[in-house]
């Protein structure tokens, strides 16, 4: 099968491989946490090193299925790190592939674009280590900004501190607007394990997932029953991946 653009996208916590063809497409994903363990800015090199053989295996990948235009991007934890071009220049090395490095406001209008396919609405795109929100109404983007933080970078900040955790991020978001009169639309891993969870789905499963409206209240709920256990009692109750 012959697929005509391979799009490889590499997250603060996994990497992503789309191929799309006529009338067909296939998505892949790795885990690498590329965020885990950044500390003074840096990226670790043993998260450059899972990440780089990540993307060694989906360029080869595509290359296999007779891709011919392969594009390769990367997000927050690439642009808020002063070693993110030692990255680039490994993949570089190793595949020929040019990163190309987004901005928060970019990522927040791919994320519009991905999520609502011309509809009005709002989007908030939780990574691991930026947080988009989003929103648009009509043609114009009438609110846009990029937090950066995200799910990983957020538990090396606190290790794992929960109610430093919430401090922190009560006061991050006092500048968000609320008063916005549309539906909003959840993406990205930590949004869709939580909804997982409120619909006690053992497994991911975007086809139940997708569209999907759950309350406030129910989000609360869980989160609240997972800020209650240790990881090793989450690892054992909850599967989702």
């Amino acid at each position: 099968m012959n697929f005509s653009v391979a799009v490889i996208d590499i997250g603060s916590n996994s990497v992503r491989l789309m191929l799309k063809g006529e009338n067909v497409k296939r998505k892949y994903l790795i885990t690498t946490r590329l965020a885990e363990g950044k500390a003074n800015n840096r990226l670790a090199q043993n998260s450059i090193d899972r990440t780089v053989n990540a993307v060694i295996i989906f360029f080869k990948k595509a290359i296999e299925l007779n891709c011919k235009n392969i594009y390769a991007f990367a997000t927050a934890a690439v642009r808020s790190s002063i070693n993110g071009n030692e990255f680039i220049d490994l993949v570089k090395q190793k595949t020929g592939l040019t990163v190309d490095v987004i901005s928060g406001e970019l990522e927040a209008q791919i994320a519009l674009l991905g999520a609502l396919n011309g509809c009005d609405g709002g989007v908030i795109d939780i990574g691991g280590a930026s947080t988009e929100i989003a929103v648009k109404q009509g043609k114009e983007t009438v609110y846009s900004v990029s937090y950066p933080i995200g799910a990983v970078s957020l538990n090396n900040k606190f290790n794992g501190d929960a109610s430093g955790a919430i401090n922190y991020l009560s006061n991050l978001i006092k500048g968000v607007r609320r008063n916005f009169n549309c539906k909003f639309f959840g993406i990205g891993g930590t949004i869709t394990t939580i909804g997982s969870i409120a619909l006690d789905l053992n497994d991911y499963k975007p086809e139940i997932f997708s569209g999907t409206t759950i309350s406030y209240d129910c989000i609360k709920q869980k989160v609240d029953l997972l800020l209650s256990l240790t990881p090793e009692q989450i690892k054992a109750q909850f599967t989702v991946a």
